[in-house]
């Protein structure tokens, strides 16, 4: 016996290469005996048994008892039968009368329990089912991974799987190249659609062998089995098909804004005659294939691994072959070395080595056997598509569970509808209507809001992909809604200190306020009014001008200016008043001016000039002048 391969190790004999020539008669095929068991209770006779495997689908059995195998005599009731609903079975295949020879296993799971009758007949049981597969397969469910931090696509893998085949109960084996996902979603979709999606998106093979679910890279070949034309291989067909193999994938990460594409994606055939076929496909199919990656790419190497992935399962099928086989150990995952007949000669020579796609086996209650297969080249790594659907995902509801962005780009975190407890989207961008940077302006030019925690949000997703979600807009709800008012005049926007700018279409007015109360208020009239609680503070860099009147362009009835050079003008058309109390200076247009007051003082530290270009009258009860005082010019007249 060999040493074990991988570290789930399947239940049974899998080394059969050595021991299926050991035990084989030269024309005489084998007696095939099946050991049946269905969750530890054997059924020792049947009548026939059907099992058709896939590597890209789900394996499906049939098998026919007679009415009383069971024990008791069966009928429509079916009341034996209903208690295999359910159950796991497990089916070896064996040759008759030995005991140490090869043997081959198949697990599954019982679906379908029916009663048949004919002609008259005792009738018979029919247990039919599929591959534990199927029970990835039930129903559509929606969940994420990573997020919060990212997750290792063998966990995620691992995770899903349990979730469907539980622990210990069903073989699988999990080994994926690809390392953290920063955030990935089944979205409305089974188990099995989105892991085999995800096979396919991340270059993983996805497969069940019909003892073992793998998921990751191909597990170690085994020593091939030999297949002879002639002698276990019959009415075998070989087939060289073009394909288009050259597709590509581009990408972009918008944290780092970067633009991915591609490379080339050449997929290496050991084999001469899928070599060749591949080499044809080449020339044959040059038409470009750009496509958006399937995936949540962060950089040149996951686009490059799943492109390559693509590439490698179109390229598998570039090469095909076909044939029946009276071996009855062959599965999904065996490894085949063709030996043909060469022409002219009964003698054969060695063909090329095959990994087999699809089995069909067949067995009567005589134990006879009847085997088909396909198969592809076994040396590039790669298998066919498994069957999927790719989801679409639609915009939906969200909240936003943290705005403080780790990379302070103005991202948020989410937890859509769905998800619950520790379970949100990593950190995701928010559309605005205005976006960019300019020559000024190196971040946040245009119109930057981002949602505060706890409002909910409309996300949608780049290219309709589950793993790329993102912001459109937050919505209000009957819980914060109050909608534009009577008539739907009211416009506004606000933060969370209380700030607002509001619109009012009915009045054609606008006010504009901050939490401390100052406010500027436009009534739609005309009129501005601008209130400060406590200072207010005007600064201008070099001219500060206030016009009053002037309007349809013509000059202002008054203004105010001051400039950076110290310099205040104040001027106006018709008269300047400066009053507090009882007193008042008046400036008229007439160039006279008034002061008034109780008592007015006129100082200068060095002299005081008055001067009139005709006279000067001083005019009191009382006049008093002190200190020395000269008088100049004409006459003095002393009254």
């Amino acid at each position: 016996m060999q040493n074990k391969i991988w570290a789930q190790q399947p239940t049974s004999k899998i080394f059969n290469a050595q021991a299926i020539p050991e035990n084989a008669i030269a024309g005489i095929n084998r007696v095939v005996r099946l050991d049946i068991h269905v969750e530890g209770k054997q059924i020792k006779y049947f009548k026939h048994f059907k099992l058709t495997q896939s590597a890209t689908k789900h394996h499906e059995f049939e098998l026919i008892l007679a009415h009383d195998t069971l024990g008791n005599p069966e009928n429509h009731n079916l009341e034996e039968a209903q208690n295999l609903l359910g159950k796991r079975i497990t089916i070896v295949f064996k040759y008759k009368d030995i005991e140490e020879g090869p043997e081959r296993n198949f697990v599954g799971v019982i679906t379908e329990v029916g009663f048949s009758q004919e002609k008259g007949s005792l009738g018979n049981l029919v247990l039919s089912g599929f591959s534990p597969t199927i029970l990835l397969d039930a129903a559509p469910h929606i969940q994420s991974f990573g997020g919060a931090q990212p997750m290792s696509l063998n966990s995620i893998a691992t995770e899903v799987i349990q979730q469907g085949l539980g622990q210990g109960k069903f073989d699988f084996r999990v080994d994926a190249k690809q390392g953290n996902v920063p955030y990935s979603s089944q979205y409305e979709e089974t188990h099995y659609n989105y892991l085999a999606r995800m096979a396919e998106a991340y270059g993983e093979q996805f497969f069940y062998d019909g003892e073992v679910l793998h998921f990751g890279q191909l597990p170690p070949q085994e020593k091939p089995v030999k297949l002879t034309y002639g002698s276990n291989l019959t009415d075998i067909k070989v087939k060289m098909k073009a394909q288009h193999i050259k597709p590509s994938f581009y990408g972009y990460n918008s944290s780092k804004n970067e633009k991915f594409k591609g490379g080339d994606s050449k997929i290496t055939h050991t084999s001469d005659i899928a070599k060749r076929a591949y080499e044809i496909s080449e020339r044959t199919f040059q038409t470009p294939s750009l496509r958006v990656a399937p995936i949540r790419a962060s950089s040149f190497m996951d686009i490059d691994a799943s492109q390559k992935g693509t590439a490698g399962s179109k390229a598998s099928e570039v090469f095909v072959t076909e044939g029946n086989t009276t071996v009855p150990f062959l599965y999904p995952g065996c490894i085949a070395d063709i030996e043909m007949r060469k022409t002219d000669s009964s003698d054969t020579s060695y063909f090329t080595k095959l990994w087999l796609i699809e089995v069909t086996h067949e067995v009567d209650a005589r134990g006879y056997y009847d085997g088909s297969f396909q198969a592809i080249a076994s040396d590039t790594g790669y298998i066919p598509r498994p069957e999927f659907t790719i989801p679409v995902a639609e915009p939906q509801f969200g909240k936003v569970i943290s705005n403080t962005d780790p990379q302070n780009q103005g991202r948020v975190q989410v937890q859509l509808d769905w998800q619950s407890g520790q379970d949100t989207t990593e950190f995701i961008r928010v559309m605005s209507p205005d976006a960019g940077s300019s020559e000024k302006v190196g971040k946040n030019r245009g119109f930057m809001s981002i949602p505060e925690v706890g409002d909910q949000v409309i996300v949608n997703f780049v290219h309709l992909h589950p793993d790329r979600p993102f912001v459109m807009g937050g919505m209000y709800h009957g819980g914060i809604g109050a909608g534009g008012g009577e008539g739907n005049n009211v416009m506004s926007f606000s933060g969370r200190s209380g700030a607002e700018l509001k619109y009012d279409n009915g009045a054609g007015s606008m006010n504009l306020k901050d939490q401390g109360g100052a406010n500027m208020n436009f009534d739609g009239a005309g009129n501005a009014t601008t209130n400060a609680n406590t200072n207010h503070t005007v600064n201008a860099g070099s001219t500060n001008v206030i016009n009053v009147g002037g309007k349809d362009g013509g000059g202002a009835n008054s203004m105010l200016k001051m400039d950076a050079s110290g310099n205040i003008t104040l001027e106006c058309d018709k008269k300047i008043t400066f009053k507090t109390g009882k007193s008042t200076i008046t400036l008229n247009t007439d160039g006279t001016i008034l002061i008034n007051g109780k008592v007015v003082g006129v100082g200068g530290t060095d002299g005081v000039g008055i001067k009139g270009g005709k006279a000067i009258t001083v005019n009191s009860p009382k006049n008093h002048i002190a200190g020395e005082t000269k008088m100049d010019g004409g006459d003095v007249f002393v009254n």
